[in-house]
């Protein structure tokens, strides 16, 4: 599942250099309302997996807690199981606050994305016409446009981090048949967000990301061009000294 959703990721990558004519050939559809209703799936998804968790949690405690009592059982036998249930608690609450953080982050990608259905009902527009409008206002560096931009890209971003970080939790645990089904479906619903999310900023940000291209492109001219100037400069100075040591030697010679 993990690569699974590498994959997309890497995908999304290369789309985002696309400019928006290709992201509509590909076809793309940009439905907010849609967008924010499967985000606040996989929110609830992640919740769901909180309360199963925690509850886990509160029950391997309440195992510790009658083995610290029990008596007439093996030291190091105790001792060895009190170890593996303390590990279990340990791995459990990481794992679930990751998953609270990850919940925080949906909400506020659901809240942002029901500020573009907002934005696009005042607007009169369809959802196409709308982003299509937003994509100009960006060719033109209006502020307005960057800003709510920068916000998606913000939020989009923050949540991406946390579900790779739940994800590499998850893998260290030994999850049970239950876990595992509740992971998936968590897992399943993330996949839909982020791609969902990369389209999104795919047709919103293509001259955006152009413009990123034209500046590396420039940045790595001028360091090319300070190199040439810097391998001449040196040259030059190697050939000024090596002139002005034969005239030192010559005058020495006419002595």
């Amino acid at each position: 599942m993990l690569k699974k959703t590498v994959g997309r990721l890497a995908a999304i990558c290369v789309m985002t250099l696309l400019p928006l004519s290709a992201a509509h050939a590909l076809g793309i559809v940009f439905d907010p309302t849609n967008f924010a209703k499967n985000t606040i799936t996989a929110a609830e998804a992640v919740k769901s997996e909180v309360y199963q968790n925690t509850n886990l949690i509160y029950q391997y405690q309440m195992m510790l807690n009658q083995l610290k009592q029990a008596t007439n059982l093996n030291p190091a036998a105790m001792l060895s199981q009190a170890q593996t249930i303390a590990g279990d608690i340990g791995g459990l609450s990481k794992y679930t606050d990751g998953l609270k953080s990850l919940y925080g982050g949906l909400q506020s990608n659901a809240q942002y994305l029901t500020k573009v259905v907002s934005l696009v009902t005042q607007s009169g527009k369809t959802p196409q016409q709308w982003l299509s409008d937003q994509n100009t206002l960006l060719q033109n560096n209006d502020t307005t446009a960057k800003q709510l931009f920068q916000q998606g890209n913000d939020v989009i971003s923050h949540v991406g981090a946390l579900a790779k970080r739940r994800q590499e939790i998850q893998d260290q645990l030994n999850l049970s048949p239950t876990q595992q089904a509740t992971a998936e479906l968590t897992t399943h619903m993330l996949d839909i967000v982020s791609s969902q999310n990369g389209d999104m900023l795919t047709m919103m940000a293509a001259k955006q990301q152009s413009e990123a291209v034209d500046t590396q492109a420039k940045v790595a001219d001028a360091t090319a061009s300070n190199a040439a100037r810097a391998t001449l400069q040196s040259k030059q100075d190697q050939e000024r000294a090596a002139y002005q040591s034969s005239i030192a030697t010559s005058t020495v010679l006419g002595q």
